[in-house]
């Protein structure tokens, strides 16, 4: 899977989404080593969160990308201006005449105006508190979300980050993350209150 994608700069992701007026952030582990201000750990590929309903928006400005949704295993070409699939997809993207994929969008989904968990819906928060900038200016999304999908059947890296990155988040940050873990993962609750305890 790593092999597909090209090692892709933020500063590269962030020149190419200039134009964006929609709010998007930085996702994935890349998130947390912004957020932190160091590199943690090799990153295989760079992805971007941004809202499902901002799609149709943001896709034009991406024209000089060939794009592809990613869903079940299964790459699927999208032409300019064809209808985007239900949820739950990825979007692959490189730029023309490459072969290595050079980054991913992961669409976030609004239920009644608010942020809700692709995971387990009923986890929400409010849209203005989705994403924010570091102390660099980089966007990501919310550290906490970003620790949040790292809490399902975990891989060794999402581990690592967790084990890193869960003590380093503010009281409120902590308080919503446990909450969230305890209503869509509650089998990683006594591993998440592990790590809080080291805080």
């Amino acid at each position: 899977m790593s092999s597909r994608w090209r090692e892709t700069s933020p500063a590269e992701l962030a020149g190419w989404l200039g134009r964006a007026a929609m709010p998007w952030g930085i996702a994935g582990g890349w998130a947390l080593d912004l957020w932190q201000g160091s590199v943690s750990r090799p990153h295989s590929d760079i992805e971007i969160s941004c809202f499902l309903a901002d799609l149709p928006a943001l896709l034009p400005i991406l024209d000089s990308f060939e794009i592809v949704v990613a869903r079940n295993k299964q790459l699927t070409p999208l032409a300019p201006g064809t209808a985007l699939p239900s949820p739950p997809f990825s979007l692959w993207l490189r730029r023309r005449g490459e072969t290595l994929w050079d980054f991913e969008i992961v669409a976030e989904a609004q239920v009644d105006g608010q942020w809700a968990y692709r995971r387990e819906p009923t986890v929400r928060r409010p849209l203005r508190s989705v994403f924010t900038r570091t102390t660099s200016g980089w966007p990501i999304i919310a550290p906490e979300i970003q620790l949040l999908y790292k809490c399902k059947q975990p891989r060794d890296k999402d581990l690592l980050d967790l084990e890193r990155y869960v003590p380093q988040l503010d009281e409120a940050a902590r308080l919503w993350l446990r909450s969230a873990v305890a209503a869509a993962h509650p089998e990683f609750l006594p591993t998440l209150l592990a790590l809080e305890a080291r805080c």
